[in-house]
């Protein structure tokens, strides 16, 4: 079984048209979660997904249809990913890789519930989250910077 993981900038790429979404879509078409392919991610994901397909919707990037679609899309995704909850040990470990690395709080909390995991790709679009990945031993993917 391989993990994939991937942070809220990964699933982004995948709802919204922008730099990487080609590829990201591509390779969830090439890899579709299966028994063998094991997507995950942090449960705050959610939150960020709705925040910023709510964003684009409200800034006028997305129209009102689109938008209920894209949530019901990821809503029916969403059933068919490993969600990481987030607990005591999951936050305590997101503090030590924020004050570690520099990152923001969520990018913390990503890669957090990635180490939590048995992941065996880390996608992210996140510059600096990927450079603290990379640091931890993950082997990262951003599809805006280069094919898979």
């Amino acid at each position: 079984m391989k993990q994939i993981y991937f942070d809220t900038s990964a699933w982004v790429k995948y709802f919204l048209n922008e730099e990487g979404t080609l590829r990201i879509q591509h390779f969830i078409l090439q890899y579709p979660p299966s028994e063998d392919n094991r997507f995950a991610t942090s449960a705050v994901t959610y939150a960020e997904m709705m925040a910023t397909l709510t964003r684009a919707w409200h800034g006028q990037r997305i129209s009102e249809e689109d938008f209920e679609a894209m949530v019901t899309t990821f809503e029916e995704q969403w059933k068919k990913v490993d969600v990481i909850e987030v607990n005591a040990d999951l936050i305590e470990d997101s503090g030590q890789l924020a004050r570690k690395y520099g990152l923001r709080g969520c990018d913390a909390f990503q890669l957090a519930s990635a180490l939590n995991t048995q992941t065996k790709v880390f996608i992210s679009c996140d510059h600096d989250l990927n450079n603290a990945a990379k640091n931890c031993g993950l082997d990262v993917w951003n599809p805006v910077d280069e094919e898979r």
